[in-house]
């Protein structure tokens, strides 16, 4: 018998692409689809109430977190912007935070001590800290996984149902 899950990493204009064209078609009928992206404000304001309801989707539930440190960003950024966050305002703001940790950690911005700095390297975030792993540099800050629902409006956080957990985020599950 053939899987009823499918998986799909489209975003930009072929997400929206796929997304219609898919519909249309009737290709997501009776199937369980997992995407990578497709719960980010970038990818579902577009789509406006053609969101694919049902998906499982990574995101960033810009009006769902609820923790203290995502709230002083969320109420400055509204504050200087009068609009939401988008997954690359946080982005954005949290590479220009890790940088400033590791120059401040090096004591320089010399290439070879901000390499030595950022292993382990510990940064405050808006969603909570994470670290640079010293094996590869790579960043545990994790990622947000739900499911599109349709709501009350044309906002996508209307219609992005958050999982209660942040996956992968300094060892946290």
């Amino acid at each position: 018998m053939p899987s009823r899950t499918r998986f799909q990493c489209a975003f930009g204009a072929d997400l929206a692409k796929f997304v219609r064209e898919g519909t249309t078609r009737g290709v997501f009928k009776d199937r369980t689809v997992v995407s990578l992206l497709s719960g980010e404000p970038e990818y579902l304001d577009p789509l406006k109430e053609e969101a694919p309801v049902g998906w499982i989707v990574t995101g960033y539930p810009w009006d769902k977190i609820t923790t203290p440190e995502y709230k002083t960003f969320l109420d400055a950024y509204q504050r200087k912007y009068s609009d939401y966050p988008r997954l690359g305002s946080i982005v954005g703001y949290v590479t220009m935070k890790s940088v400033a940790a590791g120059i401040a950690k090096a004591g320089s911005t010399d290439t070879e001590k901000l390499i030595a700095a950022f292993k382990g390297l510990k940064v405050d975030s808006p969603f909570g800290p994470f670290s640079y792993r010293a094996s590869d540099h790579q960043a545990t800050i994790g990622a947000y996984v739900g499911k599109i629902a349709l709501g009350r409006g044309q906002g996508h956080h209307e219609r992005f149902q958050i999982c209660r957990r942040r996956l992968g985020a300094a060892g946290r599950r």
